[in-house]
């Protein structure tokens, strides 16, 4: 099954927790970037582990590796919709605009981008003096994605602390770059980044319901073993 971005978003829409909804706007950016931030770490973490001879493990958990890159597409899509006129794609398509100029591409811009085809355009955009080893080139890519997650907290600290006008265009830039990052960690270990977004709808459809409200454990059906 091949999906966009769009389904994507539409689909997850209504998982945001209700004690977030319930926050105005500035009080909901907040919660967000702390979440970005949070699982942006869960994301780069196993891969820093797998130093080899270090004392941490050697072998990287790729299904786990993949649900925390499945949370990270979640709260850049979430960002993306509390934005003004935002959307995943319009994070999407504002990155792949910038590779045209970044990297001399000249992609052909869908309105509804498959993921497929978005991932097949960051591999393209790879830079060539990129690490040939999986682990180096990935702990680069965890760089990245860890100096773009930064870069959108710094900007709703300045707005939510220093009382800075929320500079909407960059914080775009910064959350597409984000993507990107993510991205390309996916493919490098080998992981399909529509299938762990088909994974993370399924997950948060599992633990809310459309209003915002957890669903409690006790109240779930017994799953069949089989």
């Amino acid at each position: 099954m091949e999906i966009s971005f769009k389904y994507y978003e539409e689909s997850i829409k209504d998982s945001l927790a209700k004690y977030i909804r319930d926050k105005n706007p500035d009080e909901r950016y907040t919660e967000l970037i702390l979440g970005l931030y949070e699982e942006g770490a869960e994301v780069t973490s196993p891969i820093r582990r797998t130093i080899k001879d270090n004392y941490h493990e050697t072998n990287i958990d790729l299904p786990h590796l993949a649900e925390e890159i499945g949370d990270v597409l979640w709260y850049i899509s979430q960002l993306a919709t509390q934005l003004p006129n935002g959307s995943l794609q319009d994070i999407v398509l504002r990155n792949i605009d910038k590779t045209h100029t970044n990297y001399g591409k000249k992609f052909e811009i869908e309105d509804d981008l498959p993921i497929s085809q978005y991932v097949e355009r960051v591999i393209e955009t790879y830079r060539e003096n990129l690490p040939t080893s999986t682990e180096e080139r990935a702990r680069f890519f965890c760089l990245g994605l860890i100096k773009e997650i930064g870069k959108v907290s710094e900007l709703f600290g300045e707005h939510g602390i220093d009382g800075n006008i929320l500079d909407i265009h960059k914080v775009k830039e910064k959350l597409g770059d984000a993507l990107w990052y993510l991205a390309a960690i996916s493919q490098t270990y080998g992981l399909d980044l529509e299938q762990i977004a088909l994974a993370s709808i399924e997950k948060v459809h599992r633990r809310y319901k459309s209003d915002g409200t957890v669903i409690r454990a006790d109240s779930l059906e017994p799953v069949d073993p089989r």
